[in-house]
């Protein structure tokens, strides 16, 4: 069974789940977050939606850093199990952009990892994490 269902009033895009799940019953879909403040440099977040219970999670990445679309890659075999969510962060400051990583269970925890890279990643650049085996 297929529905459709507005989850809140945040306005979001890039929503993804575990790539195992789609077509399937997904437990938990991640979404970006820019925001465009009157003043100020812009911002964003990802938020993780629980589609069973309503509940959500949030990552601030704080003025001046936008993240990307979020590809989930997962801890083990299990879909929709734990793992992290991978995203190119832009850090206005740098004009360049990290590899962000975070535990997608506790999204209010800082970064597992953060790989600095030496240019920009442009906006809109889709990725997916393949595993090696």
């Amino acid at each position: 069974m297929v529905r459709e269902e507005q989850l809140d009033d945040q306005a979001c895009e890039f929503p993804r789940v575990d790539d195992r799940l789609a077509g399937l019953d997904a437990g938990f879909g991640h979404v970006t977050v820019a925001r465009t403040p009157s003043s100020g440099p812009v911002s964003g977040a990802l938020l993780r939606y629980d589609l069973r219970t309503g509940a959500v999670a949030r990552h601030d990445f704080g003025a001046g850093q936008v993240p990307a679309e979020a590809a989930f890659a997962p801890a083990d075999d299990r879909p929709g199990g734990p793992g992290w969510l991978l995203s190119y962060v832009y850090d206005a400051a740098r004009d360049a952009s990290d590899l962000v990583i975070l535990d997608a269970d506790n999204l209010a925890a800082p970064p597992v990892a953060t790989v600095r890279l030496p240019r920009r990643v442009p906006f809109g650049f889709h990725g997916n994490w393949l595993a090696d085996r």
